[in-house]
């Protein structure tokens, strides 16, 4: 459908260039997602490059679009609720002049999240005036753009919105309720997504801006590094430390000169053999990198194009930590031949698996550049400032600068980091071949996630910044960027040096377990903290349990790979009718079947937790099973500094590893499995489990990898595999059977189609133990209780 507007012209003119003629295009892509374009028909604007990544036409719409004509506007509401007007665009206020597009949204209920990132917002957005300035900078670490927001509601159904534009943006967020968009240039181009349910909406918005990449099983294991190892033997230690350990990651003082991509060979002589022992203990090595190339680099050339330009066509120079650099222009399709090319050369010398790109708003320590940006030009001062980035330039690239095609820093400043993603991960997929890679960024944006996990490097050794690293991890979750974590105890000491004790690294270490990315990578002043045995020993424990918990982590990114769901997520995800979920901060879902209530405060004995309408079992006390179907809310539970507090949820399986290793590719190829079943109130549950050899290319499309299903009742535990590929050869084995919420005494247990009973098993607690079973995971099987 297109509809011509016309500007109003008794309405005075508030900006300049507003522009008189525009032209809607509303199309019904999918039965769950509308877009709405509204553009200047007479001059190409910047529209950011990003195609759909599943275009239908819709069927049986879930939506009905209203439009007014008189003052344009349009109403969305559901088709079986055509009274409940999810969003409404005809309040005044709409604006598109040259440097100022404004679009005004009636909701239907304040609950909104999204919008934000590292930024130290709530997972709730407050309604009140608020404005969230959307500008990828390293000032007060707003390090991405992520102009989406989900809204829960007041039926309880759940929508998202997503404005694809990646100018300057202040979004308001207003007690009406309602949300103003104010963005400094491109279009107007949104779309909205009808769920109903939250995971609908991530599914239905990953197939717009494209699922998440599938990782490496070792990218998911514990990784730890520093940016300031001074020595060979400095890494070498690491390398032989006993904990569970995949990843050691490298940064700037392994390099020549500040240079990226090189190697300072007069500190690290024997560099070669410790990558080399690395390697023989099945761990890899991975490196911290920035864009910037320094001029003294052999990278950098003067006449190259692929480097950004001034607004006279001049390499623009930046000032940075290492002198002064240029930044490579990643939408100039030259530049994948050139990193490709670096990489190779790089990695000819360090042989790593993996990059996190660090300061690719990009960030500078120059407003602009070393000689400045214009005092004149209108897009290195706009009319319109954001009201917490007054100005654009700052620590940043000019405004006015350009990329190839014409493009303008000021227009695709928010995306440079999803750029610098895509070709990174293209370079690396040519540099290291048949195998998965790991890519970190610090800048994302919407579709990120396609080709990059996300690191909160610069946290501070504090409680707070322990406490909102969930909020983070969340919201990049509905992002579409899964593979998230923040570092591990703090990257730097905070105001009160006594908080960066022992105590906290425990909690932190308890709470990364089920973080979707567990790095620690400290600045010097943490590295060094002398724990005693008994800390060691709680962060040993709790780095093995990550290492248990692998199937069901990898299984959870095969779902977000292939469906678009979240790996973690908010409790109201899956208790929408429960609105006391809807603003809870401090526990989250991993998966559906596992909530993590982390201790979050110091010396906690007794722990306040939020139970949903569900049945939990105490993962750590048998004995402690709460009934929140009959009594779900608040419960103070005991703790200690040696236990996880997480709970199974009724109506799940959970699929382990029986024991820890010290890699992923010994527990992958060794580790046999358990299943701790846990029946709901209805004495059902269910559980999968996805497994490849972890490191191929293509496993799911080449048919090289086992899915199985488990469905569990009273009586019965079944598994069914359901794809099965010769070209994955799993000789892994169920070892034990854990079955909680029995309502009967066992007294018998067959396994399969026998007609012996099994001796080795045990009912204590309400526990069904059941052991020894060495069963093939590649075979179906059948066990029988009574």
């Amino acid at each position: 459908m297109e509809i011509d507007l016309e500007r109003i012209d008794a309405l005075d003119s508030i900006f300049p260039d507003e522009v008189k003629t525009l032209k809607c295009i509303i199309s019904y892509e999918t039965d769950s997602r509308l877009r709405v374009k509204i553009f200047d028909p007479a001059k190409e604007r910047y529209e950011v490059p990003m195609s759909s990544h599943h275009e239908v036409s819709g069927h049986r719409m879930q939506y009905i679009l209203t439009i007014t004509r008189q003052m344009f506007g349009f109403s969305v509401s559901r088709t079986h609720e055509a009274t409940s007007t999810i969003f409404n665009t005809t309040m005044e206020g709409l604006i598109f002049s040259d440097q100022l597009l404004q679009l005004n949204m009636a909701l239907s209920s304040s609950n909104v999240y999204g919008l934000s990132g590292d930024h130290k917002d709530g997972l709730l957005r407050k309604m009140e005036f608020n404005y969230q300035s959307v500008w990828a900078t390293s000032v007060e670490k707003r390090h991405g753009a992520h102009p989406f927001l989900l809204h829960v509601e007041k039926d309880g159904h759940a929508s998202g919105f997503f404005l694809q534009n990646s100018n300057a943006m202040d979004v308001v967020l207003s007690p009406y309720p309602s949300i103003t968009f104010r963005t400094s240039g491109g279009i107007l181009d949104f779309y909205i997504f009808l769920g109903p349910t939250p995971a609908e909406v991530m599914a239905q918005f990953s197939d717009k801006i494209g699922k998440p990449f599938l990782p490496p099983l070792w990218a998911l294991g514990y990784h730890f590094g520093s940016e300031n190892f001074q020595t060979d033997e400095e890494i070498s230690a690491l390398v032989n430390s006993t904990f569970p350990l995949d990843g050691v990651w490298v940064g700037k003082s392994t390099l020549e000169e500040n240079m990226e991509f090189t190697v300072d060979a007069a500190r690290y002589p024997n560099i070669e053999d410790t990558i080399s022992d690395l390697h023989n203990k099945e761990k890899v090595l991975l490196v911290d990198t920035r864009p910037a190339i320094l001029l003294n680099s052999s990278l950098y050339d003067e006449n190259a194009t692929n480097f950004v330009r001034d607004s006279a066509n001049k390499t623009i120079i930046a000032k940075v930590a290492g002198g002064e650099a240029a930044l490579p222009d990643y939408f100039h399709p030259a530049t994948l031949n050139w990193l490709q090319g670096a990489l190779t050369t790089y990695r000819s010398a360090l042989s790593f698996a993996g990059l996190f790109i660090d300061e690719n708003e990009p960030s500078t320590l120059s407003d602009g550049s070393v000689g400045g940006c214009s005092n004149t030009d209108s897009y290195d001062d706009p009319i319109y400032r954001l009201r917490n980035v007054p100005k654009l330039k700052k620590k940043t690239l000019c405004p006015s600068a350009r990329h190839h095609g014409g493009l303008r820093h000021y227009d695709v400043h928010n995306i440079y980091g999803w750029k610098s993603s895509a070709v990174t991960n293209a370079a690396l997929s040519g540099v290291i071949k048949e195998q998965r890679s790991l890519l970190l960024s610090r800048s994302t944006y919407l579709g990120s996630g396609v080709h990059t996990g996300h690191f909160i490097k610069e946290n501070k050794a504090t409680w707070e910044d322990m406490r909102h690293s969930i909020v983070a991890m969340l919201n990049y979750n509905m992002y579409g960027i899964p593979l998230v974590g923040a570092n591990i105890c703090g990257y730097k000491i905070g105001d009160d040096p006594d908080e960066a004790g022992e105590e906290l690294c425990v909690r932190w270490h308890q709470l990364a377990t089920f973080y979707p990315l567990a790095k620690r990578y400290p600045a010097v002043e943490t590295q060094m903290l002398n724990f005693g045995n008994d800390t060691v020993k709680r962060i040993q424990d709790a780095v093995e349990l990550r290492y248990k918990l692998l199937p069901t982590l990898y299984t959870l990114f095969y779902s977000a790979h292939t469906r678009g769901l979240t790996v973690v997520s908010p409790l109201f995800f899956d208790y929408l009718d429960d609105k006391n979920t809807l603003s809870i901060e401090t526990q989250f879902m991993f998966g559906t079947g596992i909530m993590f209530a982390p201790v979050l405060k110091p010396g906690v004995t007794e722990h306040e937790v939020y139970f949903p309408k569900d049945l939990w079992y105490d993962y750590n006390n048998p004995n402690n099973v709460i009934d929140g179907v009959n009594d779900h809310g608040l419960s103070n539970q005991s703790v200690s500094l040696d236990k996880q507090t997480y709970y199974a949820r009724g109506g799940h399986i959970i699929v382990t590893h029986f024991s820890s290793f010290s890699n992923t590719k010994e527990t992958n190829e060794k580790g046999d499995y358990v299943l701790d079943v846990y029946l709901s109130a209805s004495g059902q549950s269910y559980g999968e489990l996805y497994t490849d050899d972890g490191v191929s290319m293509h496993t799911i499309t080449h048919d090289q990898f086992l899915y199985v299903k488990f469905n569990a009742s009273q009586e019965h535990l079944r598994s069914e595999v359901t794809l099965r590929f010769p070209g994955h050869d799993n000789k892994n084995k169920i070892q034990e059977i854990n079955i909680r919420g029995l309502t009967n005494h066992t007294k018998e247990v067959v396994v399969g189609d026998s007609t012996d009973l099994w001796e080795n098993f045990t009912f204590q607690d309400g526990v069904l133990c059941v052991k020894s079973l060495e069963l093939p995971i590649v075979e179906a099987f059948m066990l029988t209780y009574r």
